[in-house]
């Protein structure tokens, strides 16, 4: 199955692993595989993979120095990602607030 778009980005992100090392990047501009992997209690193969998901769902730019890919974090797709969960969020509070209407007995805002 192909992911593409904010499906790519949740899938990227649904994984702790992943969340952190977004987090780390986004912290610290620039930063390579070796210092990733130099921070967790993983290997610098498994953290190479973990970026490549990362990177494959936009969520961060790669810029080659040398021998050293350098990472930093896109933000546009997470700002598409939050887009798609603001708009989920008015949906569910409007039929949330018909409900509560509803068994209130309020129910003539039709």
């Amino acid at each position: 199955m192909s992911r593409g778009g904010t499906a790519a980005v949740f899938w990227a992100l649904s994984d702790p692993l992943r969340l952190e090392l977004l987090d780390r990047i986004a912290g610290d501009a620039d930063v390579t595989v070796g210092v990733l992997a130099d921070e967790l209690p993983i290997t610098r193969q498994a953290v190479a993979r973990h970026l490549r998901t990362l990177e494959s769902a936009s969520l961060l730019r790669c810029e080659r120095q040398g021998r050293e890919r350098r990472y930093r974090v896109n933000p546009a797709p997470l700002a598409e990602a939050n887009d798609w969960l603001s708009r989920r969020a008015t949906s569910w509070t409007h039929a949330l607030d018909r409900l509560v209407a509803h068994m209130e007995g309020n129910d003539d805002e039709r």
